[in-house]
């Protein structure tokens, strides 16, 4: 694996820590007092850990190897994207409210880094990558 995949993914995967901020979020769902719908706390739990999650994936990238760390960070990458999948249904079922945001910023936000999370995963299944992996 090249140095410029090994910090292209470092870079599209180190992005998605935005989605820690999230946890700032959970007090405004409406079963805890806020306006925003319920159906925000599933996207946002998860956001939360996978935010919290992600150094432990990006040490692991830099620091081991083995097929079973390669299938953690595939995992980690997909399972990333489809919760980013989640935040566009759920913004489509149960939108946000618009004084928090409107609702193509939360569409274009959601999308580019649902976009990030899958190139990341994509760069993650390059033979170099895997050979790299399976040493």
């Amino acid at each position: 694996m090249t140095n410029t995949v090994r910090w292209a993914i470092t870079l599209l995967m180190g992005a998605t820590l935005f989605r820690t901020q999230t946890v700032l979020f959970l007090p405004t769902v409406e079963m805890f007092g806020g306006s925003a719908p319920n159906g925000w706390l599933g996207p946002w739990l998860s956001d939360v850990t996978l935010g919290f999650i992600l150094p432990v994936m990006l040490f692991l990238f830099w620091t081991q190897r083995g097929i079973r760390v390669w299938g953690v960070l595939v995992v980690y990458n997909a399972v990333g994207a489809f919760d980013y999948s989640q935040g566009l249904i759920t913004q489509y079922v149960s939108p946000m409210p618009a004084e928090m945001a409107s609702p193509a910023t939360v569409y274009a936000g959601i999308g580019v880094f649902m976009v990030l999370q899958l190139i990341a995963l994509w760069l993650l299944f390059r033979r170099d990558v895997v050979a790299h992996f399976k040493q």
